[in-house]
């Protein structure tokens, strides 16, 4: 077999090296973006990004005429125009809710706002916690209306002398109540 291409006369060479080269830059753009996320293009924030507009000290609120219904703080974020988007570095968003209950606190190391559908994604490393109850878990993603807060990936929450883990489970927002859905293992302690 080496000798049969030790046999190509040189005048062929040059025409497989744009190929070779093609064939090389595609497979080091693969290995340097291609990355395990939580949800569609999860973003880098120790790379510089593409977006229109760089914020620090970002601050979001949704309200009624008299109260305030959640606030989301972010250390830094980025505004993609053309995507209508927000991707955040160390998000906490606080839900108050329309009742007079402890407020919800989510924090992640990440996170991003898609404003057309009025979802916020938060991960990796969420901890939320209201009321005593202490919840952890990879991912949660709160879209407005639905009147929950989506938990998943090695979600856990313990207070009250109770420890539960599940891969699911369901922050009810206006009930004060958690709703794990599937595979639920739980732990009951004395105080």
């Amino acid at each position: 077999m080496f000798r049969r291409l030790a046999q190509i006369p040189e005048q062929h060479v040059g025409h497989f090296a744009p190929i070779i080269l093609t064939i090389l830059l595609m497979l080091f753009l693969l290995n340097m973006f291609w990355k395990d996320t939580p949800g569609p293009q999860q973003v880098d924030f120790d790379r510089d990004l593409e977006v229109d507009l760089n914020i620090r000290g970002l601050t979001l609120t949704q309200s009624t005429r008299d109260k305030v219904i959640w606030e989301l703080n972010a250390l830094e974020a980025g505004y993609i125009r053309r995507e209508n988007r927000y991707l955040l570095h160390d998000p906490v968003m606080t839900y108050f809710g329309e009742n007079d209950r402890d407020p919800l606190k989510i924090r992640a190391a990440r996170g991003r706002i898609e404003q057309d559908t009025g979802t916020v994604h938060m991960w990796p490393h969420v901890e939320a916690e209201s009321g005593g109850v202490r919840t952890t878990s990879s991912k949660a993603t709160y879209t407005e209306g639905e009147g929950h807060v989506l938990l998943q990936d090695n979600v856990a929450f313990t207070g009250y002398g109770i420890k539960v883990s599940t891969p699911r489970a369901l922050i009810m927002l206006e009930e004060d109540s958690i709703v794990a859905t599937q595979g639920v293992h739980t732990v009951i302690t004395r105080n």
